[in-house]
């Protein structure tokens, strides 16, 4: 993706499609998950993309900041 020094935002370009056990006892998709048998708890249950800086821009973004200015 690329990443704007001037605002600090990421902006994603893909899906890598790689995931990885984040071993994290707090997330549902974990190995490592506390709650194994509970069906109601609030763990995070979302997968995460490796953010892979392709570009370093020393400017603000277009994508989050145009809007944000509207």
């Amino acid at each position: 993706g690329d990443q704007y020094r001037g605002c600090g935002h990421y902006v994603k370009a893909y899906e890598t499609g790689t995931t990885r056990d984040c071993r994290s006892p707090t997330c549902k998709l974990s190995s490592a998950h506390m709650h194994k048998t509970a069906k109601n708890c609030g763990c995070n249950d979302r997968y995460t993309d490796d953010r892979r800086v392709r570009n370093l821009f020393q400017t603000k973004c277009d994508y989050y900041c145009q809007s944000a200015e509207e």
